[in-house]
């Protein structure tokens, strides 16, 4: 199982949200730890390939996780709704 990095600025806006959110956001979280090395375990959880080395898992009905795979970590790096998520792929690099 790979480890977690969260961004400090997304940290940040967990941190904001209240505590029923953010416990969706850790069990979203926990659940790409536990099956991201199990490729058709991925559509239980949620967690889905997007482009390149990024992810994204849901966490609640509209709240998704931006995240990419690293050589020892998950690094979980943005938060947002389908809209916010294009435009942050869009600039990604």
């Amino acid at each position: 199982m790979k480890d977690v990095r969260i961004d400090g600025r997304l940290l940040t806006a967990i941190r904001k949200l209240a505590a029923t959110e953010r416990r969706e956001i850790g069990g979203a979280i926990a659940a790409a730890q536990e099956v991201f090395d199990s490729p058709h375990a991925h559509t239980g959880a949620g967690v889905r390939k997007l482009k390149g080395r990024w992810y994204e898992v849901r966490a609640g009905r509209a709240q998704r996780l931006i995240f990419r795979e690293g050589d020892d970590c998950l690094s979980f790096e943005f938060m947002g709704n389908h809209d916010d998520v294009q435009r942050f792929l869009k600039a990604a690099k």
